[in-house]
């Protein structure tokens, strides 16, 4: 170890030991092109990510662990061009000039869950758990692709807290006495409802089995098609929560009818179970969640009356209020209420990097010449990011960030 040390390091840092490895200052004509100092020889050879030409969720198998796979700018705008991945991540793809995925375990557990579902039974639930950077939303984006290009009629929440305390208005209900709507909110998910199945629901032709009342002179008849209550919502801000209470129980008819195929992604779903929001009333009480129409609307999805669907979710400290973050698991994070109303459902742990999996990402940001110390590649620079991330993808992240 001493002497490799001081092969790769000492040259360049004669005042500072192995500790200092990752604050080497880049050097003319030293990192024209990714490379990795080899242990025995001394010589330098170009690092390449490791990838796959297999772009389908559908058709990745175990052989493509710790591979990565290059998703298409226009299927990452239609999909999650208003929502789904984290910031951090979007401004690595913006960085990298590509939207990549590691294939890992838990994304493959979960397709896997979904293809042995039977579509004639209630909908299977599946949840993913874990501590807090290890790539729960990543695992997410996975799986949602797959799903989009397997035929399903999406029904996706990018970040479920953000109605509960980083809403942008709330007002009452024009519907419902003692309700409260998130007008602005529900546009924007309108918005990307459409954008997720326009082509899908082209093809399905749904139509509106109930009549529509928003106000004397507006009225959507049965018959119409669900495009049009989509519509309806996003033109229309004041009635855009009742659209989608609307539009989820037609949905919901249509999927136990058999007309389409249903799935429910929610990131950060134990939301939905925190008994309060920030918004309060004029009496100065705060609104409990199950009192907008926006929660309500899918709270109702999560039951298991009905067939044709799944329901895939993520639970995360995060979403839950911060004095109720001690632990990642999902009994603590879902309460008693959030466990009955998703039981039956089959946890997914998503862990922080394995060997594999944590040389691959090194080899990525390498060929990315998003880590550009000379030590960084070497041996004993992945050994030393492994030490100082703890094999965790976003703290691995951070670390690399000002190499």
């Amino acid at each position: 170890m001493a002497k490799l040390l001081n092969r790769i390091v000492l040259p360049f840092l004669p005042n500072f030991g192995p500790s200092r490895l990752f604050q080497v200052q880049k050097i003319p004509g030293l990192l024209k092109e990714p490379r990795c100092w080899s242990s025995e020889a001394g010589t330098s050879v170009k690092i390449k990510a490791p990838r796959t030409s297999v772009n389908q969720p559908g058709l990745h198998t175990q052989d493509h662990l710790g591979l990565w796979y290059t998703l298409d700018p226009d299927l990452v705008n239609r999909l999650f061009g208003m929502g789904g991945m984290t910031k951090q991540y979007v401004i690595h793809c913006e960085t990298f000039a590509e939207t990549c995925l590691m294939i890992r375990q838990p994304a493959l557990t979960l397709i896997d869950g979904i293809k042995r579902s039977s579509l004639a039974l209630p909908p299977n639930k599946f949840i993913l758990y874990g501590q807090n950077g290890v790539g729960k939303t990543c695992s997410l984006v996975h799986v949602t692709h797959f799903l989009s290009e397997d035929g399903w009629l999406l029904l996706h929440v990018p970040w479920a807290p953000r109605w509960r305390r980083d809403f942008k208005e709330v007002s009452p209900s024009a519907s419902v006495p003692g309700r409260y709507d998130h007008p602005l909110d529900a546009v924007l998910w309108l918005q990307h409802f459409r954008s997720q199945n326009t082509e899908l629901l082209k093809t399905l032709k749904l139509e509106t089995t109930e009549r529509y009342f928003w106000s004397r002179r507006e009225v959507t008849e049965v018959g119409v098609p669900l495009t049009a209550l989509v519509d309806l919502g996003i033109s229309r801000a004041r009635f855009a929560s009742d659209c989608i209470m609307g539009l989820t129980s037609e949905l919901k008819k249509h999927a136990t009818e058999g007309r389409c195929k249903i799935a429910v992604v929610v990131d950060g779903i134990n939301t939905f179970f925190c008994p309060t929001s920030r918004f309060r009333r004029e009496d100065r009480s705060f609104v409990e969640t199950e009192n907008f129409t926006i929660f309500q609307a899918f709270k109702h999805l999560f039951k298991s009356d009905w067939k044709n669907g799944v329901i895939v979710g993520s639970v995360d400290g995060g979403a839950n209020e911060s004095q109720r973050r001690e632990s990642y698991l999902p009994r603590y994070l879902l309460r008693l209420k959030g466990w009955e109303a998703l039981d039956p459902f089959v946890p997914i742990l998503v862990s922080n990097y394995n060997e594999l999996e944590m040389l691959s990402v090194v080899d990525y940001y390498v060929d990315r010449n998003w880590l550009q110390t000379p030590g960084g590649a070497s041996n004993v620079g992945r050994r030393e990011l492994a030490a100082l991330s703890g094999y965790n993808p976003f703290t691995l992240m951070a670390v690399c960030k000002s190499l």
